[in-house]
């Protein structure tokens, strides 16, 4: 007995030993991006001098504008002189001028196009009058639209809507009571 417990005395310790060290022993490498190249890295540099360069090209323009502005603004004088002044009245004057000959046209303009209008809208008118010589103005501008059905009269009709058949002719420019109709013709029914 004595013999087993110092077995498991030295076995024991070995055991929990070597169960920590492999519980500890785990290692995770780091997922990340592969590292850049040296031909990656000298293209880099290269694009970083290339604009630099650029850029410093860019600046010295500027500042040779801003030069130019500078000179061209000292050699103009700070005022006009009346020759400049006259030449530009001229100008405006004639400017004006053509403005007003401008407002004049379009005037005419307005004028021409309604004129025209108003003949196409005088004709349209004409040309929608009936024959009978009643203009349209004088019918009856409110009732109702009726479809004529098959088997329906003109008297029919005038005694469902409680009109005179008289006013149904006059409204849809017939010639008489008489007048035929026909199915699917539609009816203004006056009130």
């Amino acid at each position: 007995m004595k013999t087993l417990l110092k077995l498991f005395g030295k076995t024991i310790p070995l055991c929990c030993g070597l169960i920590w060290a492999g519980a500890g022993c785990v290692t995770t490498e780091e997922i990340g991006p592969p590292p850049a190249s040296q031909a990656d890295v000298g293209y880099l540099r290269e694009e970083l001098r290339r604009m630099h360069d650029r850029l410093d090209a860019a600046e010295y323009q500027f500042g040779q504008l801003q030069g130019d502005v500078r000179t061209s603004q000292a050699n103009q004088p700070a005022y006009a002189t009346a020759s400049q002044i006259q030449s530009l009245q001229s100008q405006l004057e004639n400017l004006q001028s053509q403005i007003r000959a401008l407002d004049a046209a379009r005037t005419q303009d307005k004028k021409d196009i309604y004129d025209d209008i108003t003949k196409k809208v005088a004709s349209l008118i004409k040309a929608s009058q009936p024959a009978g010589g009643k203009s349209s103005a004088a019918r009856a501008t409110s009732g109702w639209e009726h479809v004529v059905q098959p088997g329906e009269s003109l008297s029919k009709i005038a005694a469902a809507y409680k009109v005179k058949m008289s006013a149904i002719v006059e409204a849809n420019g017939l010639k008489s009571v008489d007048a035929p109709i026909l199915i699917g013709q539609k009816l203004f029914i006056p009130d």
